[in-house]
């Protein structure tokens, strides 16, 4: 379990990609299980209900799975669809263990304040797009800049339907 651990850290920090990870099954639905269980601990340090959470993260791994299977498959890459899936899924639970880690200092230090500083969104924004770009851009076999352009798609359209869904539960 560290061996694996220590891959999605490296391919965080740039020194191994999603070519990696064995082409699993297994791992991309353990990774999954994870990412489920590290994003519901990231929305409760967020304060959202718990309605609102299930729609968010299922909307995310659905939105994830889509665009990831579209873009490979445009691409003549859909061969790499668990690897990527899995590399993108493990490093999303290392951002999100930073963001639990940033909001429980910023409740030590500040006490009981709405949301993560502004200051960290906008870099936890800038690494979402540079690492996970740089993961699509391994398993696309093309620019940095097009990795990084389709995880911004991704991001904003993605929250655009989660909003949309969290909004029709509660309008």
């Amino acid at each position: 379990m560290f061996k694996l651990l220590q891959t999605f850290i490296d391919i965080a920090v740039w020194r191994k990609g999603p070519q990696d990870l064995p082409s699993s099954r297994f791992l991309a639905v353990l990774v999954l299980g994870v990412y489920v269980i590290a994003s519901f601990v990231q929305i409760v340090f967020l304060d959202l209900r718990m309605r609102s959470a299930v729609i968010v993260i299922a909307v995310d791994v659905i939105m994830m799975m889509t665009w990831l299977w579209a873009v490979l498959a445009f691409f003549g890459r859909g061969q790499r669809f668990l690897q990527t899936f899995s590399a993108m899924l493990g490093v999303g639970v290392l951002l999100a263990m930073i963001d639990v880690s940033v909001r429980a200092l910023q409740l030590v230090m500040d006490g009981p304040s709405h949301g993560l500083p502004t200051a960290w969104l906008a870099l936890r924004f800038f690494l979402i797009a540079l690492v996970m770009g740089r993961i699509l851009m391994q398993a696309l076999d093309r620019g940095l800049l097009t990795g990084m352009a389709l995880t911004v798609a991704i991001v904003y359209s993605t929250g655009a339907v989660a909003q949309a869904m969290v909004t029709r539960l509660h309008g």
